[in-house]
């Protein structure tokens, strides 16, 4: 499937250049009438009768099968959840804390990590570290200011592969490798990751990967997955359960990771993601990374060329991916977004630390739609800001 095959699916790209794909990405027709057919096969059968709780399972089994084919594991060690968010609370409040144990994380995390994060420290008494990475560090800075914040108190290392305000790409295997040296589990957040870049969770070694299904996969809201390795299943307790109770339980679970699933799965939304995952697959995850990085190295190349254009993002080639996030001279980043918006049928999105607007190159976006998303910033840098209203 080519970039313009791509775009037939996706309706929003006929008269808007949608580059949010870090927030939410469109979901195409196909995998919209695959959730539409599921559901109503569901209401014919009826959810709750033998044919219907068969669909429910057929449809998220097929749907972690997906997921794991992504991430490049094996498909008992994944479970379905709701968002990224969901499975990082699935380790961390899984995790046996004691009061003085550390759990570190970096200065630019995502709300989905820092919450829990500041929740264990209140509630547990547990030490949260945060290594001081730099939006524009490289491989090498980024592993060495995680491995100086170790210590023998250090519990867990949670940090995003991809971190959301600035598409900083960190060296997630050489952690992994120096965190298990000093024996540390290492927890991944890939919300800006998986379906961008190639995955491989075992080529990566890490103990716990958590992805979104709504964002570059092209999924619906309301689905993620979770990756556990298996040696390190019984390090966590289920969240609404115990493993003791959960091992009791007789009926059917989803696979040996069951017990951590918190809320059932809807089996529309699975299917929608399945076929968007097939999507991904189709296309091939190795040109969709390459075709982002393309896009995002030359919308960085034309920011720098703009005069009061600055460019928050690094370009190191190790560190950089498809997300690009800027900053206009004299604009307050809540109004760059909706002007772009507006007046020009742009959509990015505004992020903070550091203070910008941020833009996604997905494989359906275009190097045209990356000069005109260029041309318009010149021009509001030529314009200058003047307050809205």
């Amino acid at each position: 499937m080519n970039t313009d095959q791509l775009r037939e699916l996706l309706p929003i790209t006929r008269d808007r250049i949608y580059m949010n794909t870090g927030w939410a990405g469109p979901t195409p027709t196909t995998s919209l009438r695959r959730m539409a057919e599921t559901l109503e096969q569901e209401a014919l059968v009826g959810p709750a009768s033998a044919r219907g709780v068969a669909l429910d399972r057929e449809a998220n089994r097929a749907a972690a099968a997906a997921a794991a084919g992504l991430l490049g594991a094996a498909e008992d060690d994944v479970i379905l959840t709701h968002s990224t968010r969901e499975g990082v609370n699935v380790v961390i409040y899984g995790m046996d804390w004691k009061p003085g144990d550390e759990l570190l994380i970096c200065d630019l995390e995502h709300p989905a990590l820092t919450t829990p994060a500041k929740v264990v420290a209140e509630r547990m008494g547990v030490s949260v570290k945060s290594a001081p990475i730099a939006t524009m560090s490289t491989f090498d800075e980024s592993l060495n200011l995680v491995k100086s914040e170790m210590t023998d108190r250090t519990k867990l290392v949670a940090l995003s592969h991809i971190q959301f305000t600035c598409g900083l790409r960190l060296p997630i295997g050489e952690i992994t490798e120096a965190a298990h040296a000093a024996g540390v589990p290492v927890l991944v957040d890939g919300a800006q990751s998986v379906g961008q870049i190639a995955v491989n969770v075992t080529d990566l070694g890490c103990d716990f990967y958590t992805m979104s299904g709504q964002k570059w996969p092209m999924g619906p809201v309301g689905t993620g997955a979770l990756y556990v390795n298996p040696d390190r299943r019984d390090m966590l307790e289920p969240l609404f359960s115990t493993n003791a109770l959960e091992a009791e339980r007789v009926g059917f679970r989803r696979g040996a990771l069951g017990r951590f699933s918190l809320v059932s799965n809807s089996p529309g939304l699975a299917a929608c993601l399945t076929e968007s995952l097939r999507i991904i697959s189709e296309i091939g995850i190795d040109r969709i990374e390459a075709h982002a990085m393309n896009l995002g190295n030359m919308l960085r190349h034309r920011a720098s060329m703009i005069k009061g254009c600055e460019l928050l993002s690094t370009t190191d080639q190790e560190s950089a991916c498809g997300l690009v996030t800027l900053g206009l001279d004299g604009w307050p980043p809540e109004d760059l977004v909706s002007t772009l918006q507006d007046r020009f049928n742009i959509v990015g999105r505004t992020v903070h630390g550091p203070d910008g607007v941020r833009f996604s190159t997905h494989y359906f976006n275009t190097a045209s739609e990356v000069d005109k998303v260029a041309e318009v910033l010149e021009r509001l840098a030529a314009e200058g800001y003047r307050a809205q209203g």
